[in-house]
């Protein structure tokens, strides 16, 4: 017995972009080599005058630990710096309407979470969240009738706000 399958062509839910010029992409991807660099020469000097095995087991641990946090901030640089260029590559200027903000203060730090209904040109509108800290967001949370400058590429549904 044979089940007939119904497929619903839902459009995909839009992808926030992080806008990263390529000059601040490389200036991360250099400050993550200097750190890897700094651990991997300062925990190997550290593990060679250690006396005690679990000196060099703390040590290297936290060599570890560190090495994949600068890689990490090195690649994550890279991704957003590509997804930048092919976001602007396609995108099209539109204007975001804040139709929600809300402060939020996790004890590290400050920021709004911004609800946002855009509306590409000539497209169907939907509405995403951003959480931002940026001087712009947190006027525009502050502001009657805000709205935001965006990219969206309606297509593909990635934005970016623009800073």
């Amino acid at each position: 017995m044979a089940y007939a399958r119904e497929v619903v062509d839902s459009p995909p839910n839009p992808t926030q972009v992080r806008l990263t010029s390529p000059r601040s992409a490389r200036v991360q991807k250099t400050l993550a080599a200097v750190v890897a660099v700094a651990v991997l020469v300062g925990g190997t000097i550290t593990v060679a005058r250690s006396d005690t095995w679990w000196e060099v087991a703390l040590w290297v641990a936290a060599s570890l630990l560190v090495l994949f946090i600068a890689v990490s901030i090195g690649a994550s640089a890279a991704e957003d710096a590509r997804a930048s260029a092919a976001l602007r590559a396609t995108a099209v200027p539109s204007r975001a309407a804040v139709v929600g903000a809300e402060y939020i203060d996790d004890g590290e730090t400050t920021a709004y979470l911004l609800t946002l209904w855009i509306t590409p040109p000539g497209g169907t509108g939907f509405q995403v969240q951003h959480r931002c800290d940026d001087l712009t967001c947190v006027t525009a949370a502050q502001r009657p009738d805000p709205v935001l400058d965006v990219l969206v590429d309606p297509e593909v549904r990635t934005w970016a706000v623009v800073h």
